[in-house]
């Protein structure tokens, strides 16, 4: 069954005749007659009860009338929608973002968007950069911010920011401003759960400076960021943050901050999608914005 078919069977009921159904439909009679034999024969009943003067619908083809509007109906609507669907920026944004962009430059995104298109209403997710790079890859997100580069072909990253890393304590340790890799190493470490990409920066240039990541006493494991500041002013140990979540803790006194000597905890934050996925107009609208201020 196809829309040809649909359509002549239609114009057959409307006009009462397959000559004026022809001449309607800019096609030949022979044409209309086939369209409908084929409908009849495919649906193995009789839909047209013929006559000399006209041509009138069985009960068959009473019933089967109302079905054949509404599929054209449904067709017309489905072609206006997709006619229009690149223009609609509405419905709901997915999107999964690592604890640092969460807290930093997603908010003022968000916003900036919701300006722009107050329509739209968003799902957010705080996960960590391992959990939401497998998000994206199921398709059950659309965009992903994370804090570590992503080598797989199924995912494609944007840088958007460079971010530091910094250590965090409270003032009563006493940690210097800048400290030794070896000093550091004496403290206990409150540190995110594994698949973080802040925790993996820093184990990676412990690596990197020579050491193991055993060498890293981690006695709290914390999936929350607000709970790591709560832990770390209490004095329960020291962690490693981005220098842009700690500002706004360490500038009323809550914690201090202190650099490692020695070691780059620099890393980039970036934007990441499925490489197998066509985004949403609303998707794809928020990336745009993103490469317009990230110039990515």
């Amino acid at each position: 069954m196809d829309f040809k078919q649909i359509e002549a069977f239609i114009n057959v009921a409307k006009f009462k005749s397959f000559s004026k159904a022809a001449n309607s439909s800019f096609l030949s009679q022979p044409a209309i007659s086939s369209h409908i034999a084929s409908l009849e024969k495919e649906l193995s009943i009789q839909l047209f009860d013929r006559t000399s003067k006209e041509v009138l619908l069985t009960p068959a083809g009473e019933s089967f009338l109302k079905y054949a509007i509404d599929i054209l109906n449904t067709r017309d609507k489905a072609i206006s929608h997709l006619a229009n669907f690149n223009g609609n920026i509405s419905g709901k944004l997915k999107l999964a973002a690592s604890t640092t962009p969460c807290n930093t430059i997603l908010p003022a995104l968000l916003r900036q968007f919701h300006l722009l298109y107050p329509e739209v209403s968003f799902d957010i997710v705080e996960n960590n950069s391992g959990e939401i790079i497998e998000n994206i890859i199921k398709f059950d997100y659309e965009l992903g911010m994370v804090g570590e580069p992503i080598n797989d072909e199924k995912v494609k990253s944007y840088e958007l920011i460079q971010d530091d890393l910094v250590v965090i304590s409270s003032p009563e340790l006493d940690v210097p401003d800048t400290i030794s890799v070896d000093s550091l190493l004496k403290y206990t470490f409150i540190m995110r759960e594994e698949g973080s990409a802040t925790r993996r920066t820093f184990e990676e240039a412990i690596q990197k400076h020579g050491l193991g990541i055993s060498a890293i006493d981690v006695c709290f494991e914390v999936n929350n960021l607000d709970a790591i500041f709560q832990c770390v002013k209490e004095g329960l140990g020291i962690s490693v943050v981005s220098k842009q979540i700690s500002k706004n803790y360490s500038s009323i006194g809550l914690i201090k901050e202190s650099s490692i000597q020695d070691l780059s905890l620099k890393r980039s934050i970036y934007l990441v999608v499925s490489s197998k996925r066509t985004l949403t107009p609303t998707a794809k609208a928020f990336f745009k914005m993103c490469k317009d201020q990230f110039k990515f």
